[in-house]
């Protein structure tokens, strides 16, 4: 269960080695800057003499020593000159922060930092499987070979044509993924790849950088979304993946259609759609379901959505694991 593992995770280790980290890194900067530029070192020395002689007259109520704060200002735009003209940035010897905002502690003015979920979501994926699962399914794996070339009557064009199109379209997705900010609605029979390539573009994202929450329907409407508006004592895991199916950069709700049926899952389904395109946020939907089933079930207030702010990825053919199966039959048999 998704909420189990998210609340299993230590955020406190995890900040203080993030810390350690920072700071070893900061101090290893410092000492090779001091070897390579020794005038550097003095200038600290100076600057961090400066800093107490102006906290005493603080503390003294003295007025402010201009011409301190003028050494001061001096001082340090000969150390940044100092820096470039090596070689270096301005801000080398700058505190090093994952997160400038709370400078890693996890906390801001009393409230719990932005940071802490995407701490969460990326330590989640680092445990999970879905991390080897990414690995094996992207965009270098995605095979067009298990499609079929034989044209389809009905529609006009083979398998293979078919997902060769929708395979550029998904990459696009992700090359324009800052500037458009889409949707996108993959559906299909069984076996013909809508997760594998929901895969691609998760692994593409997060390796750029963006934060993906990655659900099955059943985990978001029954483990997350039940769970928590039920709950009369909600989790601070729990409140953190609720707030996230609303901040992440892209959410993909994987197998619409094997949730359990009711009104509460089709008024969360249209809150989550509607929330998120209201706030340019990408939703990512992969069902077996046709469109008029999806109709069907989830009113025509959610295919409204899908039809005015989706883009619609429709796959077709035979099941793809079936013919690897029958392949994988021939070669043995062949060997």
């Amino acid at each position: 269960m998704i909420v189990k593992e998210i609340e299993s995770i230590d955020i406190v280790s995890h900040l203080s080695r993030i810390r350690s980290r920072n700071e070893a890194l900061h101090n290893s900067r410092i000492d090779e800057i001091y070897s390579k530029i020794p005038e550097i070192k003095n200038i600290d020395d100076s600057l961090s003499d400066i800093a107490i002689t102006e906290a005493k007259n603080r503390l003294m109520g003295n007025p402010k020593d201009e011409a301190l704060s003028e050494k001061l200002s001096s001082l340090s735009h000969k150390k940044k000159e100092l820096l470039r003209s090596n070689g270096f940035p301005e801000d080398y010897l700058e505190p090093i922060f994952n997160c400038p905002v709370c400078k890693d502690w996890g906390e801001i003015d009393g409230k719990v930092c932005s940071c802490v979920r995407n701490l969460r979501i990326s330590e989640l994926y680092k445990r999970s499987n879905l991390k080897n699962i990414f690995e094996r399914e992207n965009f270098s794996t995605f095979s067009l070979d298990n499609y079929s070339k034989v044209p389809d009557s009905k529609r006009g064009r083979s398998p293979h044509e078919n997902a060769s199109h929708i395979l550029k379209k998904a990459k696009t997705f992700v090359d324009n993924f800052d500037k458009e900010h889409g949707n996108i609605l993959i559906y299909g029979s069984t076996g013909l790849g809508k997760t594998f390539l929901s895969n691609c573009i998760a692994k593409a994202l997060l390796d750029n950088g963006h934060s993906v929450l990655y659900l099955s329907a059943n985990e978001l409407f029954e483990d997350i979304l039940s769970t928590y508006i039920m709950s009369h004592s909600r989790s601070s895991a729990l409140e953190a993946i609720y707030n996230y199916l609303y901040s992440s950069d892209l959410l993909i709700i994987d197998d619409l259609g094997t949730e359990v049926m009711s009104s509460f899952t089709r008024s969360q389904l249209f809150e989550i759609i509607n929330k998120r395109m209201l706030s340019n946020l990408s939703t990512i939907i992969t069902t077996n379901l046709d469109l008029e089933t999806l109709q069907d079930r989830y009113t025509e207030r959610v295919m409204s959505r899908f039809a005015k702010s989706y883009v619609l990825f429709p796959l077709f053919g035979d099941d793809i694991r079936y013919r690897k199966h029958l392949n994988n039959m021939e070669e043995n048999h062949n060997a």
